[in-house]
């Protein structure tokens, strides 16, 4: 597994920001300044319309998740001067069990998608082995000898 998810971790930024006494918005720069990734790139174009005093609807409706929507929805509340410790805390457990539930979900895929190869490579060799001294049996009797 490579990293936590994208918006987990921007989450998590914002989090320890906030714990650490600093704003949302320093947070945020953090996690944009280490941040890779398309996630990255969405909450950069994000933050630029914020700070420009534009409308993030449209970048807002761009993103597909709902996690990340909602993240951000509560970032710019935070960043307006809200309190929203507690909503990022709810949040973070919500995003834990999202991630949990997917993680289940594609271990549970698994065993049907190791069954490719069984089928592909091995059932046709086992075939071979078992059909194999039948068919040179049935051949040699045709061939007369």
């Amino acid at each position: 597994m490579e990293r936590i998810a994208p918006p987990l971790e921007l989450l998590m930024c914002v989090k320890r920001s906030i714990e650490k006494g600093q704003s949302v918005k320093q947070g945020v720069l953090q996690y944009i300044k280490k941040g890779e990734g398309e996630f990255a790139t969405v909450v950069t174009r994000w933050l630029a319309l914020l700070q420009q005093g534009q409308d993030t609807r449209e970048c807002l409706q761009a993103v597909v998740s709902l996690h990340r929507r909602t993240l951000l929805q509560i970032l710019e509340r935070g960043l307006r001067g809200e309190s929203i410790h507690g909503v990022l805390m709810r949040l973070e457990e919500e995003m834990v069990e999202a991630c949990h539930e997917e993680i289940t979900n594609k271990i549970a895929q698994l065993p049907f998608i190791m069954l490719i190869p069984l089928l592909l490579f091995q059932f046709p060799a086992f075939l071979m082995l078992l059909f194999g001294p039948l068919l040179k049996n049935f051949f040699h009797s045709f061939g007369g000898g």
